[in-house]
């Protein structure tokens, strides 16, 4: 066990790393911070997050505002970020998307266009495993399934019914059941399978055919109604939250509204590009998906610190300061190439969101770029080359802790968030001085 975890600490670390950059400015020396730490002569420690506000400067044109996000934070920052970003004309959000939600290049080819369909299909089945773990049903169709899922998966179906040719995708069910005895003279109905199968009629929209021709069908498992589904596990950044007694942003934010657009990498392009540049972090993905032992490792210690209001409020202190020291590193370059294409290249997929909606819809009066703080500094410097200048920062607390309510000494608290702090930093420098070697 010792070994194995110490093969694994850097990837370990790896995940932290890049759990603070989502949500810090690790890269943002070249302009002014997006996040500051500030201690209160009255006890309390808070981390801001900055709203930077562009204009053009010609006047012609929408002003942007890049409004830094944080995956975990006090639920009074995403009521307030919320609000804020309904505004907005046209919000650009991130989140890495499932592979099949995209919109697919109708000149594609029709072997692209079968690829894009098959992903979308095993899209839909994962959304209706999904659907039967939270209500102990399959959905009937996709009526039934708009209508009950949870709405922000109710919106990424109402846009996925197609295939890629743009015909409607068919739904059928199948339930057997057998006649079981139960006592003498008393029978009953027992299902013995039941699934659910989504089908594309391929390139020439007719049942049968070769090829790109030829339908395409996925089939969900066979699920009864005496199963019992298993959650899906949760992630680190919702352990963390946990831990700190602070909210998880996809729990509190609501991204089905019609003016949030999806501006991110889907899964599929993200691997692609990490195994393009000799990248191999499909364990990293993994534990920050909450599917590996180290995972649940770090599970255990987070679980520990939240049965404690003391260590969970240290905690957040600590990372707060980690979040804004992270400004002056440069933790994302040295981490490979998982980091430039986890940051650099989803900077360049929003900056074509930006330019579409700057092209097809210039007579709004404001665009919302809500990322990680850790994009903005990048985010900025191409905003500015494409003529705009800045205009305005305002401030949105994230987190706060009141360290008069610890029930910990200010200097004990001082010392074990100097510890703390030197232990990340120290973590950060031995996973580039592994990176060097």
């Amino acid at each position: 066990m010792t070994n194995r975890f110490t093969n694994n600490t850097p990837n370990i670390i790896k995940v932290l790393t890049l759990l603070v950059a989502s949500s810090s400015p690790m890269l943002a020396m070249a302009s002014d911070p997006y996040s500051r730490v500030t201690d209160q002569d009255d006890g309390t420690v808070s981390l801001e997050m900055c709203q930077r506000t562009f204009k053009p400067t010609d006047g012609n044109g929408p002003r942007i505002h890049l409004v830094s996000a944080i995956h975990i934070a006090d639920q009074s920052f995403y009521q307030a970020m919320q609000t804020l970003l309904d505004g907005y004309d046209t919000v650009l959000f991130e989140g890495v998307k499932p592979a099949g939600f995209d919109a697919i290049d109708p000149n594609t080819s029709d072997l692209d266009k079968a690829q894009a369909t098959r992903d979308r299909l095993d899209l839909l089945i994962g959304i209706a495993d999904q659907f039967f773990a939270s209500t102990g049903r399959l959905p009937e169709n996709f009526d039934d399934l708009i209508k009950n899922a949870d709405p922000q998966i109710a919106t990424m179906v109402k846009s996925i019914q197609v295939d890629a040719w743009g015909q409607p995708l068919k739904t059928s069910t199948v339930r057997t059941s057998t006649i079981v005895e139960v006592d003498d003279n008393v029978t009953k109905e027992e299902i013995t399978k039941n699934t659910i199968a989504f089908t594309s009629m391929g390139a020439d929209h007719k049942p049968g055919g070769k090829g790109v021709n030829a339908d395409i069908v996925r089939t969900s498992e066979s699920y009864l109604p005496t199963d019992k589904r298993k959650p899906a596990p949760q992630g680190i950044q919702g352990q963390l939250a946990k831990a700190m007694n602070v909210s998880f942003q996809l729990d509190e934010m609501d991204s089905s509204k019609s003016n949030w657009v999806n501006a991110d990498i889907d899964i599929k392009e993200l691997n692609e590009r990490l195994s393009a540049q000799g990248g191999d972090d499909t364990m990293i993905l993994e534990m920050i998906q909450g599917e590996t032992w180290q995972t649940k490792m770090i599970g255990m210690v987070l679980n520990f610190v939240s049965g404690s209001p003391q260590l969970s409020s240290i905690m957040k202190i600590v990372m707060m300061d980690v979040l804004a020291a992270a400004e002056t590193s440069d933790i994302m370059n040295q981490i490979g190439p998982a980091g430039d294409v986890i940051l650099h290249g989803r900077n360049d997929i929003v900056i074509e969101y930006l330019n579409e909606q700057l092209e097809n819809n210039p007579n709004q009066d404001d665009i919302g770029i809500f990322y990680g703080a850790a994009h903005m500094s990048g985010l900025e410097e191409t905003i500015l080359s494409m003529g705009y200048e800045f205009e305005s920062n305002d401030w949105a607390q994230a987190m706060v802790v009141d360290t008069n309510k610890m029930g910990i000494p200010a200097a004990q608290v001082q010392m074990m968030r100097g510890m703390l702090k030197n232990t990340m930093e120290q973590s950060f420098e031995a996973l580039m001085e592994s990176q060097e070697d």
